[in-house]
């Protein structure tokens, strides 16, 4: 009798058994067919932080697709390894959003220089990191009189005249830290000529130039110039920070 209450017993356990193993293989079927259903296809891209770069180009530089699922279609490493390749990109984060959504959100650098090159002009962002090489104007501050030599995408730019590299870089960040903005600069024989308008000039020794920029010494005179149609000439800034303006501009 008890054995066969024990046979009994362990037959229901078996049968419990199965009938759990077999409802957990439906549910997992209703989940991959639900996984797998059109509301899961991706059909918008979230993309945020870029500044250089549009919400499209930077989908398409991630190889990112519309329509397919969410999970079996979307490898959010790949698309951030894509995107890391461009050398305008410090960091970048791709996730998912269900039902349909990825977002994909960068961090840019941002050029701020263009070293002249021949007919070409290399974009470096304020470490000189070599962002790009362009034979269009870039639109931002352009750097003359540097030899290059290695423009390496993605790593700093090298050049024969470290030091006047750097100075440059040095009048950029004030340049940009005063509200003051100047279209080109040249720095040769230990002097810099910062050209706020193609004839209308700043020269003086670099450090000298530094020091006018954050005293807003420059700027007051570039301000009082334009109030009065003046865009022609000279702004002079000389060691014991004295700036003034001559009407001729100078070689």
């Amino acid at each position: 009798m008890e054995k066969s209450k024990r046979l009994i017993k362990q037959h229901m356990k078996k049968v419990r058994l199965r009938t759990v193993l077999i409802a957990l293989a439906i549910v997992a079927l209703m989940v991959v067919f639900a996984l797998k259903a059109p509301a899961f296809n991706v059909s918008r891209f979230e993309v945020e932080g870029n500044r250089y770069y549009t919400d499209n180009e930077i989908v398409n530089m991630g190889h990112a697709d519309y329509g397919v699922n969410i999970f079996t279609g979307v490898d959010c490493g790949d698309i951030r390894d894509r995107l890391m390749r461009d050398p305008y990109m410090v960091r970048v984060s791709v996730r998912r959003k269900l039902p349909s959504t990825v977002s994909i959100s960068v961090t840019e650098r941002t050029q701020v220089a263009g070293v002249v090159y021949g007919d070409s002009f290399v974009v470096i962002d304020s470490e000189g990191i070599v962002l790009r090489k362009t034979t269009v104007d870039p639109k931002v501050t352009i750097l003359r009189g540097l030899n290059i030599s290695d423009m390496t995408l993605g790593e700093p730019i090298k050049v024969d005249e470290e030091v006047l590299l750097r100075q440059c870089m040095e009048i950029i960040t004030s340049m940009q830290e005063n509200t003051m903005y100047f279209k080109s600069i040249t720095i040769s024989e230990g002097e810099a000529k910062a050209y706020v308008l193609d004839t209308l000039m700043v020269r003086g020794v670099p450090d000298n130039i530094l020091t006018a920029l954050e005293n807003k010494d420059i700027q007051l005179v570039v301000q009082e110039l334009f109030n009065k149609g003046i865009e022609t000439g000279t702004i002079k800034v000389n060691g014991d920070n004295y700036v003034y303006f001559t009407p001729v501009l100078e070689s």
